[in-house]
């Protein structure tokens, strides 16, 4: 019998520790295993992680497979699976090593991959309600420590609520939309955001593929296709499709609780207090606490839950904060807001990120303000075009808030020196 299980409150317990080893959870024939050395992140998985889990992540990080590369990884997956002494860390782990050993994938994009399947794991180990869990102690030699533990929790709590505003509507990424009446799609839709070109797109990319799937085509985070589909779901233009077997037996979304307070509610844990090094603040330090005091940062992002995270960031350091979802519509609020420095996804819908700020720096109002874009492509073409579009810097995510607070700092230090 399974009992109660809170994974937030677990994991954040382990990040806290300085323990060395496997936290296992095991629920409807699922399990999951994060391995963990001093509160930093190594590694976890699922059982039900597939090789096409390591394809979406490596295609969500602009590294596309060769047909030969996706008959290796397949190949070295069936050897894993079948062969589990030759895997201790799980075959999805043995076949990304393989890749990077033999295929030529560069370190970084190793690593990176390695974060995402973890929280991919991670993500999913947070929605279970019920569960039996165990410790096992002991060092691993698996792979360098990754970011920290609690930070990585952060951000999932940070999905989780976006991913509960979509609840009931959708409680899965793993469900599979479909439109059972094409003439519907010409009906206006409250909160619809896609063309009608673009919606007809999508439902011919559906044919049994879940959102995830339907992710993985468009090169988007699930969560952002998920919010996309929301309305015209919730207005029964698409409808669902329950999981397929076997991620049917993965965890729905949890529902907040009525008798519960909502996961925002959990007590921020406490920054670890740093050595003093003297009782006078710097001129520097100084000049950095009046800024943050007067400062008004406008965060555009057509995601939520980034939006979400940036406020909390922010705001949590004294730091105006005002967000913008819609590009579109940010021309016409972003005079009036008079921001001190803007933060700028590179990748959004209608008007991508380069082309605003190239649109802004036209302006004598902006011509001088820092504006920093932000993107998850870490190619040097990318940084290359947010600098021909005029930004002032170029923050790549994932990004701890120890970074984004780094450049902010830097950038509106100078600026209050000019």
């Amino acid at each position: 019998m399974t009992d109660s299980f809170n994974g937030i409150q677990v994991c954040r317990e382990i990040a806290q520790s300085d323990k060395n080893g496997c936290f296992q959870v095991e629920s409807n024939g699922v399990t999951w295993k994060v391995y963990v050395a001093n509160g930093r992140l190594q590694y976890a998985y699922n059982s039900l992680h597939s090789i096409e889990t390591l394809i979406y992540h490596l295609t969500q990080l602009g590294h596309e497979l060769s047909f030969s590369g996706r008959e290796t990884l397949h190949a070295n997956f069936q050897v894993a699976s079948s062969n589990p002494q030759l895997a201790p860390w799980g075959p999805l782990y043995f076949s990304l090593e393989r890749l990077y050993r033999q295929q030529g994938l560069e370190a970084n994009t190793f690593a990176t991959v390695n974060i995402a399947l973890s929280k991919d794991a991670l993500e999913t180990l947070l929605w279970l309600q019920q569960a039996n869990h165990f410790w096992s102690e002991g060092a691993s030699d698996l792979v360098a420590g990754l970011p920290s533990l609690s930070d990585i929790l952060d951000r999932l709590e940070m999905r989780l609520q976006a991913w509960r505003r979509l609840c009931p509507v959708i409680t899965s990424p793993d469900q599979q939309p479909y439109c059972p009446d094409l003439t519907k799609l010409d009906q206006p839709v409250s909160q619809g955001r896609l063309s009608r070109s673009l919606l007809t797109m999508l439902v011919k990319l559906m044919q049994g593929n879940s959102i995830r799937q339907l992710s993985l085509f468009l090169k988007q985070d699930s969560l952002k296709v998920a919010q996309l589909l929301h309305p015209y779901i919730q207005q029964q233009i698409l409808r669902l499709h329950p999981p397929a077997s076997p991620l049917d037996k993965l965890p729905p979304i949890p529902p907040v609780q009525a008798s519960q307070p909502p996961i925002l509610a959990i007590p921020q844990l406490q920054d670890r207090q740093q050595p003093v090094l003297s009782q006078e603040p710097s001129p520097f330090q100084v000049r950095q606490r009046e800024v943050k005091k007067v400062c008004k940062i406008v965060c555009i992002d057509d995601s939520p839950a980034m939006l979400e995270t940036l406020e909390r960031y922010l705001g949590a350091e004294g730091f105006e904060v005002a967000t913008v979802e819609n590009p579109m519509e940010s021309m016409s609020t972003l005079f009036s807001m008079k921001p001190d420095l803007i933060l700028m996804d590179v990748s959004m819908p209608g008007l991508n990120g380069n082309r605003l700020c190239q649109i802004l720096r036209r302006s004598a109002a902006f011509k001088q303000l820092p504006i920093i874009m932000v993107s998850g492509n870490t190619s040097a073409l990318d940084k290359a075009k947010a600098e021909s579009s005029g930004a002032t810097a170029y923050l790549t995510k994932p990004f701890s808030k120890e970074a984004l607070l780094a450049i902010i700092d830097t950038h509106l230090t100078v600026a209050a020196t000019v």
